[in-house]
């Protein structure tokens, strides 16, 4: 838990981002050199970490915060235009982290989500391997980002609120409140895909556990469970159309960064996608997300489209939990639960199916001045396109 984190450990001195060697050596029974690369397939998991040190520059809600790592994510929220005060610019009105946001019941994990109060930025509490996970990985994720050629979410701080113990991380909201979304999407290419959000309307999860023999009959499932249970299917049917080039753009993203997850041990990641649809007439103006989040737009019919995504969770190793995890669901087909080159191949191989392309279709492109500046569509190049799902039964 949070509270454990850094005890009887050698403290950093300073908050510079250690390497994954550095970390790998503090469990290295020689303490010599260790042989493994920074990218390695299969990264150790050490047994300590280092200690966070208290900001000297970040507050939250008003609140001194211990960080780690700060020196990596500093440098990507100077690459994204962040000002250290994000989550101190209302004082302690900025993040109440008292009141977790509704969607926080719709992940598995039960991890608590926070808002900032401009909406840009959600913070969540991590658990233990999450948060080891991310200690190991930080230079490397940073690293990733800085490329601008990811589709893996912003994480902009790692820090401890020494009040309470807890450890959370800071990142970019994808879809802010300001403006009113159609759909969302959890998807993994396996039996956990599932609709977050249909028809403006958010799906409560109502999920089927092994200990509730109730949910094992389906003439016993309440509506709430129906209308979950059909989301599920909607989401492992869903097919989408782009142009040519914003289809490709995609699939490199996706086949880039499962490539790169891969290489770090990682698995049980999601692409979370949302569309809006707005009347072309009314006004064509994104969402205020800035150009470091990936959204493509598109005319349907009278509608332009806006489609964003982002790669989520991506933080969960391949433990002793998971593998025994593996063995409980063996009977499970398509499970979410296999070990990272795997899951990492179904990734890329099912978003090249589930991404399509169409001819006749031409993008609009997205003009944004400014990393923390709204975007503008730019039609003059435009003709039409579409966004489609397609149902079947299963």
């Amino acid at each position: 838990g949070g509270g454990r984190v850094g005890r009887g450990v050698l403290p950093v001195r300073d908050s510079a981002c250690p390497t994954v060697q550095q970390l790998q050596r503090m469990d290295h029974p020689s303490g010599g050199a260790v042989r493994e690369p920074l990218l390695a397939a299969r990264p150790r998991r050490p047994d300590s970490v280092f200690a966070p040190v208290v900001s000297e520059t970040i507050q939250v809600a008003g609140r001194k915060i211990e960080v780690w790592n700060d020196e990596c994510f500093k440098q990507l929220r100077q690459s994204h235009g962040i000002p250290d005060s994000f989550l101190n610019m209302h004082k302690e009105q900025s993040v109440d982290l008292k009141h977790a946001r509704a969607e926080s019941k719709l992940g598995k994990g039960g991890e608590q989500q926070y808002i900032s109060r401009d909406a840009k930025f959600i913070i969540k509490s991590v658990s233990g391997a999450d948060h080891k996970s991310l200690l190991l990985r930080a230079k490397a994720y940073v690293a990733r980002l800085l490329t601008g050629n990811s589709l893996l979410v912003p994480i902009y701080l790692h820090f401890r609120d020494p009040s309470t113990n807890k450890v959370y991380i800071a990142m970019r909201n994808l879809t802010p409140e300001q403006v009113p979304w159609d759909e969302k999407y959890d998807l993994k290419g396996c039996a956990d895909d599932k609709t977050l959000m249909r028809q403006g309307k958010v799906i409560e999860p109502v999920r089927r556990r092994f200990y509730r023999i109730d949910m094992w009959c389906r003439c016993a499932w309440t509506p709430e469970r129906w209308t979950y249970y059909d989301g599920k299917v909607h989401a492992r049917a869903l097919r989408l159309e782009f142009p040519p080039q914003q289809r490709d753009e995609i699939l490199r993203l996706v086949q880039q960064d499962a490539d790169w997850l891969i290489a770090q041990g990682l698995m049980d990641y999601s692409l979370f996608v949302a569309i809006r649809r707005v009347d072309r007439n009314g006004g064509c103006t994104a969402a205020a997300t800035p150009q470091v989040v990936r959204q493509f737009a598109m005319l349907d019919g009278e509608d332009v489209v806006f489609v964003t995504l982002g790669i989520i969770d991506f933080l969960q190793p391949w433990t002793a939990a998971k593998k025994v995890a593996k063995c409980i669901k063996s009977l499970e087909f398509n499970k979410a639960t296999i070990p990272p080159p795997a899951y990492g191949a179904r990734f890329k191989q099912h978003f090249a199916e589930l991404l399509k392309v169409d001819e006749r279709l031409r993008p609009l492109s997205l003009v944004t001045s400014g990393p923390e500046e709204g975007a503008t569509m730019q039609r003059t190049s435009a003709r039409a396109s579409r966004v489609a799902s397609q149902g079947v039964c299963c």
